[in-house]
């Protein structure tokens, strides 16, 4: 904000000049957005520029300075471009449709305006304001106005830092049930530089793993704030991409500010916004205090609270054979049962591998299963988590096991089936993604099939276990689980206004 001084003028539009390396060593330690010098000199060799600062104004076209003389004394920096390419005609016929070139502006000035919501940003195209923030410091004021006050609102703060490492981060993230069809909507930036990353996409990306449908991704505004001297600015020539000197704790650090904020998550707000705290899976009933329903049945078999909270979903019914209808304090409900009690599941098998209650259901007849040699390996190599699961198995042969006995929330006409199609997934692929993935396909064939008739009572069950789960927006494939009608909605559609 300070502006260039009036003799620097000149010379800023020199190549290679920059008043922000002083020593050799101030290359470690840059602190700002850029420091080549080449911006200037770059736009200033195709474009016509007049800049003013520190009251004195200098205009310059194709390299040429063509005016040079006083200017008002206003704070900071003015520069204007016009006829870029205008004296490169071979450039300026690659330029792409008005349109496409207007939304990269767009972009870019958004994400500024996103890494640093303290600055006052202003966009108008042809006469029409195109982006407009406030400049007062508010992140999620910044995103309302770049997005829209409907995703501002779904937005939580994140933040997490590592002191031993010079590690920060914070920013916001969006609500599971906010997703867009593209990575657009994730802007991460470094010491307040806006950056693209494949590390720090994918950070982020796991983090909604088994929250989102695939093909879905979060929006999120990111800044980390690190030592100067561990990452490296210049290994493109946009300095869109920098290098990280330890690409793990800047993993790390990512996963644990938006895993930390997505515990604060909710399926909907609430009348008024006021939200309803969901009982955890702590607040659970042991596994081993549950009752096994016989293998087969279309019954419901989760774990059920110790005490029953305030009630969010009231049981309506159920349609298609397959949809529970509920209501709730802000609208009517429509509950996949199918991915309900996936979710449900998933989330109970993964409290058994981390050391809960193990409940085993045996088979009334063992089965015999032929395994691959890849799949055999796994047999062995993961037998103890199985067993954590509740499936009991012995050798019999070469490539052969006899399963005796599966999960209790299992039908025993699935055991087998669900047992090889998780040996087949572990034995492929990283060790915990692929356990993940068994534990998804495990619930996917231990829960109510869409189609099944459930009794109103397990209906009620479901439904509370539902809400008293983590992350029971979506089933752990990412499938939403619910969808919600608004009174506000109903209203409308009926032209009511009570």
């Amino acid at each position: 904000g300070g502006g260039i001084r009036a003799l620097d003028l000149p010379l800023a539009f020199q190549r290679h000049a920059t008043s922000k390396v002083v020593t050799l060593a101030d290359l470690e330690a840059i602190g700002t957005l850029g420091f080549r010098g080449e911006a200037l000199a770059s736009i200033a060799a195709v474009a016509d520029v007049t800049c003013s600062s520190s009251g004195r104004r200098l205009r310059v076209r194709a390299t040429k300075v063509e005016e040079e003389g006083v200017a008002a004394m206003l704070p900071g920096t003015v520069l204007e471009v016009r006829d870029l390419f205008a004296n490169t005609p071979a450039r300026l016929k690659f330029l792409k449709s008005d349109a496409t070139e207007q939304a990269a502006i767009v972009r870019t000035v958004a994400s500024y305006a996103l890494c640093h919501p303290e600055v006052r940003f202003r966009l108008s195209i042809e006469g029409r304001n195109s982006l407009t923030t406030e400049g007062d410091g508010d992140l999620l004021r910044a995103v309302s106005s770049v997005h829209g006050k409907a995703v501002g609102t779904e937005m939580i703060s994140v933040q997490w830092a590592v002191p031993e490492l010079r590690i920060e981060v914070a920013g916001v993230a969006s609500q599971p049930r906010l997703s867009r069809g593209s990575r657009d909507g994730a802007v991460f930036s470094v010491n307040g530089r806006p950056i693209v990353s494949r590390t720090l996409s994918f950070a982020l990306e796991e983090c909604y793993r088994g929250r989102l449908e695939r093909g879905r991704f979060p929006l999120a505004v990111l800044g980390l704030t690190v030592d100067p001297t561990t990452i490296d600015v210049n290994v493109h020539p946009a300095k869109r991409e920098i290098k990280f000197k330890d690409e793990g704790a800047v993993f790390s650090a990512v996963q644990h500010a938006v895993r930390g904020g997505l515990t604060e998550s909710q399926p909907y707000e609430l009348t008024l916004g006021a939200r309803v705290p969901r009982p955890t899976l702590e607040s659970a009933v042991p596994a081993a205090q549950q009752m096994a329903l016989p293998a087969a049945t279309a019954a419901v078999a989760t774990p059920s609270t110790l005490e029953t909270p305030r009630r969010i979903l009231r049981p309506l019914g159920q349609v298609m054979d397959g949809y529970l209808v509920a209501e709730a304090a802000d609208g009517l409900v429509l509950v996949d049962q199918h991915a309900a009690h996936e979710r449900v599941l998933f989330n109970l098998f993964q409290t058994r591998l981390s050391g809960g209650a193990v409940i085993s259901q045996p088979l009334l007849l063992p089965v015999v299963l032929e395994l691959s040699p890849a799949q055999s390996d796994a047999a062995n190599d993961h037998r103890e988590g199985l067993e954590r699961l509740g499936f009991a198995y012995e050798i019999f042969g070469q490539h052969a096991i006899r399963v005796l006995a599966g999960p209790a929330e299992t039908p025993g006409t699935r055991v087998d089936t669900a047992l090889e199609e998780m040996l087949g997934i572990l034995s492929v692929g990283s060790p915990d993604q692929a356990v993940h993935d068994a534990a998804s396909s495990l619930a996917c064939h231990s829960a109510v099939r869409f189609g099944d008739q459930i009794a109103p009572a397990e209906q009620r069950r479901l439904l509370d276990d539902l809400e008293a789960a983590s992350d029971s927006i979506t089933c752990p494939h990412g499938r939403p689980t619910r969808l919600l009608l608004s009174w506000d909605e109903l209203k409308l559609h009926f032209r009511r206004n009570y």
